[in-house]
């Protein structure tokens, strides 16, 4: 091809070019929205604000969970954003593997302190062979926690296995950059969700425009906590209620 063949192709080119307006029907579009993801070269790690995956309830340790989380990192030390997802996965099923372990002694010491009410002065192998014959009432609960122990377990040693493989079969040279603020970002109380949200404000509405109803206590709670209600409900006005629940409390239902 000459140079003017490969001049006159070029102009042809721009020009029609300028004429596309890109995909027009919902499939076209949808595969194009993929070019930006195909090779993750182009992604932000950066606007992962929580980790995909969580398993901390409200009444967890979110620092103990973090430190597990830590000390994986540092042992297994994830060279890729894949390799991190199966470590997030590995912490999830050890973290609640201890806490079924935690529930499991706080269960037992239950029936210890139950037996140490019922029995004045009896020995320690008496304490333990009377709490062990109280357990035995509960053995649906421990047949339960058995299996919730292996399940957690087999899962988390299957995630080890799989992460290995993946760093031994599958490494980046060089390293993805790894973005460890999601999981740090865990330490923070949640906020509500969006449904607890709305029924908190459907109480406060109701609270200012019926002067005796018994506001329950756990909204007026949240109501009491300036600097949440500035973060679920920002504008909401509470002034009102908030003269009510500091001057002179209102009556209110558990």
């Amino acid at each position: 091809m000459t140079d003017e063949q490969k001049a006159r192709r070029a102009e042809a080119a721009r020009e029609n070019g300028a004429k596309s307006r890109g995909p027009v029907s919902e499939i076209g579009k949808y595969i194009s929205s993929l070019n930006s993801i195909s090779t993750g070269e182009h992604l932000d790690p950066s606007k992962e604000e929580l980790p995909e995956c969580i398993a901390l309830l409200s009444a967890d340790c979110r620092a103990a969970y973090l430190r597990l989380y830590r000390k994986h990192v540092r042992q297994y030390q994830p060279k890729s954003e894949c390799q991190q997802t199966m470590l997030r996965h590995m912490c999830v099923e050890l973290f609640q593997l201890e806490r079924t372990i935690s529930l499991e002694t706080q269960i037992r010491q239950h029936g210890v302190d139950e037996t140490l009410r019922s029995y004045d002065g009896i020995s320690d192998t008496e304490l333990q062979m009377f709490s062990y014959e109280r357990s035995l009432q509960k053995e649906k609960l421990w047949r339960s926690l058995q299996r919730e122990k292996k399940a957690h377990q087999t899962a988390y040693t299957n995630y080890v296995k799989l992460l290995k493989l993946i760093q031994r079969d599958f490494t980046l040279a060089p390293p993805e950059p790894i973005n460890h603020e999601p999981d740090a970002n865990l330490l923070a109380d949640p906020l509500p969700p969006v449904e607890v949200v709305a029924e908190i404000l459907a109480h406060t509405d109701r609270a200012k425009n019926e002067p005796n109803y018994q506001l329950p206590s756990w909204v007026a709670e949240v109501i009491l906590n300036e600097e949440l209600m500035a973060e679920i409900a920002p504008g909401y006005d509470v002034d009102q209620l908030l003269e009510k629940l500091t001057a002179a409390p209102v009556p209110l239902a558990a």
